[in-house]
């Protein structure tokens, strides 16, 4: 941008990008600054640069096919010039007096003086809340919740499952709350009260809001809201009706009934959920644990699971003598590296979504209900192992458990292989 002076008044061009020009119609900006002084032309023309980017930039995203809402679009903006003459007593004055032209003009329908105001006339002409809408988010008073999410969860280190849920849980809560100031101690409470009537458990509501802490706590740190606002701090979660809590809590199996689910898997001519089923009924391994494993982990007399969800995950299981044979025969057939070979991966890298699946329709073919999922195989080698009496210390070990007394927990290195062997001999079905 540069500011001529024609005659008496100084006058400011912007040259237009040349693949833009047709988008546009015109090949250069220039608007007579009505001033001769070249400091309040400075300050004009900041304003009118401001302008003629927004323009410039709206082109171009059209240009590229891509869709945007105006109104939202054009308010962030504004935001964001405020931000960055707030410095600048005069040219945030006239900023804001602009931001209001257009709020007005949303407001009674009137000329807009650009193909991004047309695009706002079109969608919001005559629309008092719309009008309203623009100004408070243009000026900072309406902030969308989510504005800075997607910066929020790229720069979390967490993987890319955990960055769904938080994600999920974030515009869930949105839907509620769509702007910063929306969100009130009282009426989260109310919310979080309104979720437990849902039958959302406890330790969900626990997670849910310690999700949102973090996402809130992120956006003290950029300053977008203040540090003494504190939604989430001392709120109480509902206790869950021990009627249904007891109802919706999971169960072990019974050996014979695993050895029940292993037949009909056999039978079904599922030979990937049979062999599995096996796996998990003599190890207590997690689902994931198992389809994950490489050959390249797996011994002679014991396999070691690594990239657990908790440290104590991290071990070497031994190999039940009844399920060696079964091991080799899984070695010998893999053709893709893995024991349990030719699973596929989910959106996470997670192989065993689709197997997980099977297992869940053939456990309900077999009449049991939502108390009984693949997990509580783990559920019944606990309860074989503690039954058989196996000191829980070693069964931690065994399942990747965390020990939480001072002596086993924190200075212990773990029972050795053969404690864990003789332990897990005891396994019987």
């Amino acid at each position: 941008m540069y500011i001529e002076l024609r005659g008496k008044l100084r006058y400011a061009f912007q040259e237009i990008p040349k693949d833009l020009r047709k988008v546009i119609g015109k090949h250069r900006y220039c608007v007579n600054l009505k001033t001769r002084d070249r400091y309040e032309a400075e300050r004009r023309a900041k304003v009118l640069e401001q302008v003629w980017k927004l323009e410039i930039d709206g082109a171009r995203k059209r240009l590229a096919g891509i869709k945007t809402d105006p109104l939202t679009s054009e308010a962030q903006f504004w935001r964001e010039t405020l931000k960055r003459y707030a410095g600048d007593k005069k040219t945030t004055a006239g900023i804001l007096g602009h931001i209001a032209n257009i709020a007005h003009d949303i407001a009674d329908g009137s000329a807009f003086t650009t193909p991004e105001y047309l695009t706002l006339k079109q969608n919001a002409r005559g629309d008092e809340g719309k009008a309203n809408e623009f100004f408070g988010k243009a000026t900072g008073k309406l902030v969308p919740l989510t504005e800075h999410l997607d910066e929020y969860l790229s720069t979390a280190p967490i993987s890319a499952k955990t960055a769904d849920m938080r994600r999920a849980v974030i515009e869930r809560f949105a839907k509620r709350f769509p702007y910063h100031s929306d969100v009130a101690r009282k009426e989260v409470q109310g919310w979080i009260n309104g979720l437990a009537k849902e039958g959302i458990k406890g330790k969900t509501l626990v997670r849910i809001l310690s999700d949102l802490r973090g996402y809130w706590k992120y956006l003290r740190s950029i300053e977008v809201v203040t540090d003494d606002a504190e939604p989430f701090m001392h709120l109480s979660i509902p206790k869950t009706n021990a009627s249904t809590a007891k109802k919706d809590q999971r169960k072990p199996f019974t050996a014979r009934q695993i050895v029940s689910l292993l037949h009909a898997a056999r039978a079904k001519g599922d030979s990937q959920l049979a062999n599995l089923i096996e796996l998990a009924m003599w190890s207590g391994a997690r689902i994931e644990e198992l389809c994950s494993l490489k050959l390249d982990k797996v011994g002679r007399s014991s396999f070691q699971i690594e990239d657990a969800k908790t440290e104590a995950g991290w071990r070497e299981v031994p190999i039940h003598s009844k399920l060696k044979p079964t091991i080799q025969r899984l070695r010998e057939a893999t053709k893709d590296g893995y024991l349990l070979s030719g699973l596929t991966s989910n959106k996470y890298g997670d192989r065993s979504n689709a197997i997980g699946k099977r297992f869940g329709h053939l456990k309900a073919a077999k009449g049991f209900g939502r108390q009984y999922v693949f997990h509580c195989i783990r559920k019944t080698v606990a309860t074989l192992l503690e039954n058989a009496g196996v000191p829980e210390n070693i069964s931690a070990d065994i399942m990747g458990h965390d020990k939480p007394t001072m002596t086993y927990g924190l200075y212990s290195g773990g029972a050795s292989l053969a404690t864990k062997r003789d332990a897990i001999e005891k396994l019987s079905y």
